[in-house]
């Protein structure tokens, strides 16, 4: 399942966004994270300075559901986040190297684990019962 989804993100992603190569603005000197770019791979983002200062680099909505791929500019670190889940659905990120994903095993969210975002792009993607995509974020 985990190489259906890869390639239907990136498909989603190439067909709905072609490609897209956005700068992230630099962290100011003072800001120092718990971890940066790649060894935030496979890391979890909350209790980290990554989740204090994180933005929602890009968001989009499909059948009641957000996916939202979020951005820690101190850490240069990325991860997905889906609200509005139904459990089996599932988030995921992906930064052409690493590739993260979760699924909503209770309530309705969750978020994946952070991956590398210095001098490369992610995205996030969101699956309905873990094989139907309903959405990528685009590139950031």
């Amino acid at each position: 399942m985990l190489n259906r989804r890869l390639m239907v993100g990136f498909s989603c992603a190439a067909m709905l966004f072609g490609t897209l190569a956005v700068t992230a603005p630099a962290a100011h000197a003072s800001a120092t994270g718990s971890c940066y770019g790649s060894s935030c791979t496979g890391k979890e983002p909350n209790g980290t300075t990554c989740a204090s200062d994180a933005i929602t680099a890009k968001q989009v909505t499909s059948g009641g559901r957000t996916i939202q791929l979020r951005y820690s500019p101190s850490c240069r670190a990325a991860w997905g986040k889906i609200t509005g889940a139904s459990v089996g659905d599932w988030i995921t990120v992906d930064n052409g190297s690493a590739y993260e994903e979760r699924q909503v095993n209770s309530g309705s969210d969750q978020h994946t684990v952070m991956v590398n975002d210095a001098g490369v792009t992610s995205s996030a993607c969101g699956f309905k019962n873990g094989t139907t995509l309903l959405a990528c974020t685009g590139s950031y």
